[in-house]
């Protein structure tokens, strides 16, 4: 088009002026025969590969592949500057396309124009852009070309935003598909009818493997871009190809210019596009698909995919419910770590494979919580057996969980209180926070203690969001959720006299909502059950009441709290300390750290009766409990100037 309009241009006669708006009226069959190879390419399925949208205008896609000819032909160039009559200038400008889709097309020459100059659907969507913008050309006369990343992928680099903020994570096909393959399918004609669809998703992770089974279904890669705080670019999406653009709105409900009418500019232009939302805020007028969580089955089916083997999936989907994302990133993890062992097999066995998906959800779960780290177990935590008893029976319920529900099916008669939920009660330093951590230990999972101070907001809606992200993440299976001082979230809800006092009780409802719903692990402390709103104890799978520890679990606890007896002085007599205190474990073990250090700062590095003496004084003043010469009775001669 370039060289027969210059061609054109060249057979003029000096003397001669034709009208732009008419084209090049000479060699008319040439211009013919152009046009109907033209046609005949938009009609197949290469220009709408090429460009990857839907909608597009058929002048602006003309234009866009005037604009690399340009840059991949240097007799474009000069033919445009040609037909511009201008030899410093070798971009084209709206006239000259104007003028050659006029004679080739026959499109009117105003119509051509419109879509070349400034705002025309090209430059919307980012495809080309204005070239050093002159104010003493007519905007008619400012050239145009192909903006960086167009450029790039047309000579077949990968896709990139010119700007460089929008993130794409790219995951190829798969063997198969973790929904049922049924359910993929009805929605993959879904997508191909409307050419777009929302997948309404109560959990993102459900909704993302859903979005890689459709891009699985239809033999592609899957384009996986995720909008959070700050919303994407729609013209970045626009210009995405190769493989399913598939945007994760999950995180951006709240985030500032979204809405509706954002998502249908999203869908305007990038065809087909799958759309990830939050269950409760989705009502776009879409095609839409609802998902739930991962069911057992589809959990399999997705460790199966993402290991290729489904006997060494059974037991990691027993226990994680992620999707096939999340699986391939857990197996790269683990290859990577053998390499760095220098060990040959690089599959990794079940244990790392699970340790690494506790360790990616670690990482997911973000400033909200702080993850306890721990390798204590049930058996080295000091309870009456009647306590040990009920902690082993929360074991066997975590466990048993799988067999129960996919087995059993008893989940499907009951949709909420699918999850193991306990309360933790007694005074502080019973026991209650490293008996989670015990748990947490014996069943191989990591242990979150909420931050209330991040959680709670006083921001309307902002609580039950945070919430809400804790919440999904663990229901995957990597941890332990710990409310410690649970009362702060679960109090009971008080009567309305304000605005405070209506969001407060709605925090609660939503907390008892999402509790009941919870299918993964929860343990709530407290050091005042009665303080604990009633309606959570029916959703209590387990309630334990840590007393204050007797005489004889204190002198354990004393034993296991210092060092090892050979460093004791032979005097030392823990009989007076385990009489005369009546604590709990967690101010023995502070005791017992004091001393230990106030023995390894000797010479020798023996325990003295002096060494706890002060460590005991020490730890009563901090918790102002009494401490006179008469409580320590004939210890009381260890305290110095006192």
């Amino acid at each position: 088009m370039a060289l027969l309009g210059a061609e054109c241009t060249a057979l003029v006669r000096e003397d001669v002026v034709i009208d732009a708006h008419q084209g090049y009226p000479d060699q008319r069959e040439a211009w013919d025969s152009l046009g109907e190879r033209m046609r005949a390419h938009v009609a197949g399925e290469g220009a709408s590969r090429l460009l990857g949208v839907v909608g597009l205008p058929e002048a602006s896609y003309w234009l866009v592949q005037l604009c690399t000819a340009v840059e991949v032909y240097p007799e474009a160039a000069a033919a445009v500057s040609i037909i511009a009559e201008d030899e410093r200038l070798s971009l084209v400008t709206p006239v000259v396309f104007a003028r050659l889709l006029r004679a080739a097309l026959g499109i009117p020459f105003a119509q051509a124009l419109r879509e070349a100059i400034p705002g025309g659907t090209a430059e919307r969507l980012g495809l080309v852009e204005r070239a050093e913008p002159a104010a003493n050309r007519p905007l008619s006369q400012q050239p145009l070309r192909l903006t960086a990343a167009e450029l790039a992928a047309a000579l077949g680099d990968e896709p990139a935003s010119d700007k460089g903020t929008l993130s794409v994570r790219r995951e190829p096909p798969s063997a198969g598909t973790g929904f049922a393959r049924a359910f993929v399918q009805g929605a993959a004609e879904l997508l191909r009818e409307r050419g777009v669809l929302c997948i309404r998703a109560a959990s993102s992770r459900a909704g993302r493997q859903l979005a890689l089974d459709l891009a699985s279904y239809r033999g592609e890669s899957a384009l996986l871009v995720t909008a959070g705080e700050e919303l994407v670019e729609p013209a970045e999406v626009w210009r995405l190809r190769g493989g399913l653009a598939i945007v994760d709105l999950s995180l951006a409900a709240g985030a500032r210019g979204f809405s509706e009418a954002w998502v249908q500019r999203l869908a305007r232009h990038q065809r087909p596009l799958v759309v990830i939302a939050p269950w409760s805020t989705v009502t776009f007028e879409l095609a839409t698909v609802d998902v739930e969580g991962l069911d057992p089955q589809a959990r399999l089916r997705v460790w199966s995919l993402g290991l290729g083997d489904e006997s060494r999936a059974a037991g990691l989907a027993s226990r994680f419910g992620v999707n096939l994302e999340e699986v391939r990133a857990a197996v790269r993890a683990a290859r990577d770590t053998a390499r760095l062992e220098g060990r040959m097999e690089v599959e990794g066995d079940e244990q790392t494979l699970a340790a690494e998906v506790m360790a990616q959800g670690a990482r997911r779960m973000g400033r909200v919580v702080s993850r306890l780290r721990t390798n204590a177990r049930i058996e080295h935590l000091i309870v009456p057996p009647a306590m040990r008893q009920a902690l082993e029976d929360i074991v066997a319920w975590y466990r048993a969980g799988p067999r129960v529900r996919g087995e059993w099916h008893l989940a499907e008669r009951s949709p909420l209180g699918r999850g193991l939920s306990c309360l933790f009660a007694g005074p502080p330093g019973t026991g209650k926070t490293f008996a989670a951590q015990c748990l947490a230990g014996t069943l191989g999972l990591n242990l979150y203690r909420i931050d209330l101070s991040q959680v709670v907001s006083k921001y309307i809606g902002e609580t039950e969001k945070a919430l809400h992200r804790i919440f999904e993440e663990a229901e995957s299976g990597h941890g332990i959720l710990l409310f410690d001082e649970a009362d702060a979230l679960f109090g009971k809800r008080s009567e309305v006299k304000d605005a405070h006092d209506r969001y407060a009780n709605i925090e609660v409802g939503y907390l008892l909502q999402r509790l009941e719903s919870f299918e993964g692990v929860s343990i709530l402390t407290t050091n005042l059950r009665n303080h604990i709103d009633p309606a959570f104890v029916r959703r209590l799978a387990f309630i334990l009441d840590f007393p204050m520890p007797d005489a004889r679990t204190r002198r354990t606890l004393w034993e296991q709290s210092l060092p090892p007896r050979e460093r004791w002085e032979p005097s030392l007599d823990l009989g007076q300390f385990v009489e005369r205190f009546p604590l709990s474990g967690g101010n023995i073990h502070n005791i017992g750290l004091a001393a230990a250090h106030l023995a390894a700062a000797r010479a020798d590095g023996s325990l003295r009766t002096e060494h706890l003496v002060r460590a005991t004084y020490r730890e009563l003043e901090k918790n102002g409990m009494p401490r006179s010469r008469e409580s320590f009775g004939p210890l009381s001669t260890h305290l110095p100037g006192r």
